[in-house]
């Protein structure tokens, strides 16, 4: 092999190496643009039936994947709304004066929905896919978690206080 075909198969690599090195580059960038800050998927199909109940709630809808499922339609959207009720009227709870406490839960709930409209658009972004997400499902399933949290670790902590007392006892 001479010098000058040595030479023509280092460039040919040079040029192989540098077009694949761009498109992997292209590749990534697509992939990192696209993905960037989702982390929320939807299942695939393929593996949805395989058995669907494994990857559809149950009882409740959280955010926007599942919130028209007919089924999910129950009356856990009002036990949903009663929860959010419940942790916006907590601060105020023991306030004799009713419509000073009606006052202040509406303020909290305007403060939070002001809040939650600077938030929608980063929280689409967490979905791999088009969603429709709105200020209202936000606050009412960001409420609805929260105060599910509170009464069980309150309820945990509940019995786990009287375990002790009965083990002292």
């Amino acid at each position: 092999m001479s010098q000058g075909e040595n030479g023509s198969d280092e460039e040919a690599l040079q040029h192989l190496t540098s077009t694949i090195d761009q498109k992997i580059d292209k590749g990534a960038q697509k992939t990192e643009s696209f993905f960037s800050s989702a982390s929320i998927y939807k299942v695939p199909e393929y593996l949805r039936t395989l058995k669907e109940s494994a990857y559809t709630p149950c009882l409740v809808a959280i955010g926007p994947l599942h919130r028209e499922d007919t089924h999910l339609q129950t009356p856990m959207q009002h036990v949903k709304m009663s929860y959010t009720n419940y942790l916006l009227s907590r601060p105020t709870a023991g306030m004799l004066d009713r419509e000073l406490a009606k006052r202040k839960k509406f303020t909290a709930l305007q403060e939070c929905l002001t809040e939650l409209k600077t938030l929608v658009d980063d929280a689409k972004k967490c979905y791999a896919e088009e969603v429709t997400l709105d200020e209202e499902m936000m606050l009412v399933d960001g409420c609805f978690i929260l105060e599910f949290l509170y009464r069980y670790c309150t309820k945990t902590v509940i019995m786990e206080a009287k375990s002790i007392s009965s083990f002292i006892s």
